[in-house]
């Protein structure tokens, strides 16, 4: 029974709860709202307006919660409301006072919301173009400016939903407002129009999505200015190692030889076939291949021993069984050969580098394991002697003997550093 009563007591607070709630129209009129009060409504409206609340995640939770109703209590946690007034009553008093019909007060003045027969519309492409359409981009205003005195700028102009003002990465004003007027034809007369100065100084205007197509026109210029940098550091860098490449290789030293067949040809049967004609530096060439490179000694030395031999065995290179190919490299084609002899060569140096230095690490370890082995045998060895030492002290003192005591020093081992 009590249960029940309870639960029809729950139900019953619920109806008081949403009868606080409703709306109720003055019968005594408030008469027009003061200048304190026309601020309220300026913000509370532009809260809820059009223009913002579609895109204000926090009042759109806040509006779920209870049918749409917002406390005064959460209201007044807003920064701007903040500094115009906490004072609930007067918030409300202000809001009566409105001839919009956009906010409806509770009769209890605790809680506010849009007037349900006035819809956010929705946010669609087609609404989407429509705000950017009468928003306009203006630069030229002082860094110290606030938003109270552009909102009275631009509202002497011509009537403005919101005004926006721009701001860099560390919350410092550019300079630069994006103004949405009430009216697509206040935009255009506003864009149209003579100069406007604010402190004698002629403001830059813009449509704002011309300002932001002009933008994207911008990047892309960046973007291409940093490619076209990019590409001549990589050009300037490739060139600084070819000519490195250049300076450090042999040139006309590389022999290349093609149409190996026999897979029994050794990097031997290469460096004796053409020891007789030059001195032959390496062989590049893996069991199995069917090409070799031959890199000799001194410089122009490949095309030499190429003729030469080719003239001692009837223009005919039989090397291992079978007969191959050769030509000297040249060019591009010589430089990049080097280039990756060279590359190779570095990668050789580094991986021997890093085995030896993993190789005294590992014999690092138990060599200085065993110093400190040594160190503590000899510690523990001194130790004794020193016990022998006190001993010998302890029977001076007993002869009365009391002043060698005084002089003895005793000795540690030397420790590494």
């Amino acid at each position: 029974m009590q249960e029940k009563e309870k639960e029809n007591g729950g139900v019953n607070n619920a109806v008081e709860n949403n009868a606080v709630k409703e709306e109720v129209k003055e019968e005594v009129k408030l008469g027009p709202p003061n200048g304190l009060e026309k601020k309220i409504i300026k913000q509370i409206e532009y809260y809820f307006g059009d223009v913002n609340l579609p895109r204000d995640r926090f009042l759109q939770d806040a509006l779920k919660e209870e049918d749409g109703w917002v406390s005064l209590a959460t209201m007044t946690k807003f920064n701007r409301l903040k500094q115009l007034t906490t004072n609930h009553k007067i918030i409300a008093t202000a809001l009566r006072k409105s001839d919009s019909g956009l906010i409806q007060v509770s009769k209890d003045n605790i809680f506010i919301r849009r007037n349900p027969e006035r819809p956010v519309p929705e946010n669609t492409e087609e609404r989407r173009n429509e705000i950017n359409a009468r928003t306009a981009y203006v630069k030229g205003f002082p860094e110290n400016i606030t938003l109270d005195k552009l909102i009275q700028f631009f509202n002497a102009i011509s009537p403005i939903d919101t005004v926006f003002m721009r701001r860099d990465q560390e919350k410092k004003f550019k300079g630069s407002v994006f103004v949405t007027f009430c009216e697509q034809s206040s935009c255009d007369s506003f864009l149209a129009g003579e100069d406007v100065k604010y402190d004698d100084v002629v403001l830059a205007r813009k449509p704002r999505n011309e300002y932001f197509k002009l933008k994207e026109e911008e990047k892309k210029i960046r973007k291409l200015e940093q490619l076209r940098r990019k590409k001549e550091e990589m050009q300037r860098r490739e060139a600084e190692e070819r000519q490195k490449v250049m300076d450090t290789l042999t040139p006309g030293a590389i022999l290349h030889l093609t149409g190996i067949t026999s897979e029994e040809v050794t990097m031997d049967d290469f460096k004796n076939y053409f020891s007789d004609y030059a001195s032959v530096k390496w062989v590049d060439f893996n069991k199995g291949d069917n090409q070799a490179w031959l890199r000799f000694e001194e410089a122009n030395k490949a095309s030499e021993a190429h003729k030469a031999a080719l003239e001692a065995h009837d223009n005919k290179l039989e090397i291992g069984g079978c007969v191959v190919e050769g030509r000297v490299l040249e060019g591009e084609e010589e430089i990049d050969h080097w280039r990756k002899l060279f590359k190779e060569r570095a990668e050789r140096l580094a991986d021997i580098k890093k085995k030896k230095r993993q190789s005294r690490d590992r014999r690092g370890g138990p060599r200085r394991k065993k110093r400190r082995d040594d160190r503590d045998d000899k510690k523990d060895d001194d130790d004794e002697e020193d016990d022998d030492d006190d001993d010998d002290d302890d029977d001076d003192k007993e002869d009365g003997d009391e002043g060698d005591d005084a002089g003895d020093v005793k000795e540690e081992p030397a420790k590494d550093d």
